[in-house]
């Protein structure tokens, strides 16, 4: 590394401590006459990578300097999101939660929220880290429970909030991906709710009365399991999968949950991709 680039990286070390690239919208509780809305970021809005993938069509390649190193990061917005943020903003209260480091939260929020409709958010210093488990503590966001709904990938994440959790599918990378979608007029409905627990068995009504299904057999059948993160991983985990069990096209990560010929070939319990999870490699 040369001089120049080693004097480029300490500065916007440092500098980040001082100013963050992206400042949350940050509303004021007395004016926050809606319900609230908590979102996972990795595998739930956004899929990334962090090495260049032919397979792989991100949208955008961002920097991230975490203890003044440059990473790359590949990124691909889940299908409909900025639809998805438009809708649900005129009914709640956008928060992030993620177990990603804050430089991590702070450029991938400052692409898929130029608008700053996100309230606030809360990255992996705000997450506590028990045998292995993460947990997400809502009482952080300091808004009652009963207006809180709480959105994850991740299962554990909610193991402490179950009646505010709502466990959405996975995302990769794929185009057909509609979750979202679909979540939106399920959550217009919730938003008259006077108290939105148990978020499942709201879900379970509506299914049942509308004749629909918000997430699909083939988006369910993948099962998340959480692991610590390392130290240099800069979001929420790794791939938990044995050696035997490993395919093609887990490695190329084509088309993921979606197309049900697709997620068949998948029967080891999967955890979601990670940030960085190869650069102890480097």
């Amino acid at each position: 590394m040369s001089i120049f680039a080693l004097f480029r990286n300490c500065f916007e070390h440092f500098k980040g401590k001082f100013q963050k690239n992206y400042i949350s919208a940050q509303t004021p509780k007395q004016f926050a006459q809606k319900k609230v809305l908590v979102l996972d970021l990795d595998e739930t809005l956004v899929h990334c990578e962090f090495k260049e993938n032919e397979d792989f069509q991100h949208e955008v390649l961002l920097e991230v300097i975490h203890k003044g190193q440059v990473y790359k990061v590949y990124l691909k917005a889940r299908p409909y999101l900025n639809q998805f943020l438009q809708e649900i903003s005129k009914d709640y209260e956008i928060f992030i939660f993620t177990a990603g480091y804050e430089a991590y939260c702070q450029e991938v929020l400052s692409f898929i929220d130029k608008k700053k409709i996100i309230s606030d958010y809360y990255a992996r210093g705000s997450c506590q880290f028990i045998d292995g488990i993460c947990y997400k503590d809502l009482q952080l966001i300091d808004r009652p429970m009963g207006d809180i709904i709480f959105i994850d990938n991740n299962p554990n994440a909610f193991i402490n909030y179950k009646d505010n959790g709502l466990l959405i599918p996975s995302f990769l990378d794929s185009d057909d991906d509609d979750c979202l979608l679909r979540l939106i007029p399920f959550l217009k409905y919730m938003a008259k709710k006077k108290d939105v627990r148990p978020v499942e068995q709201h879900l379970k009504n509506y299914e049942d009365n509308n004749g629909t299904i918000v997430f699909c057999e083939a988006q369910n059948t993948i099962q998340l399991e959480q692991e610590e993160p390392d130290e240099d991983t800069l979001s929420e985990g790794k791939v938990i999968k044995k050696e035997q069990e490993v395919t093609d096209f887990d490695i190329k990560h084509k088309k993921t949950q979606t197309q049900i010929e697709n997620v068949n070939k998948i029967k080891s319990k999967l955890r979601s991709v990670t940030l960085f999870s190869s650069s102890k490699n480097k």
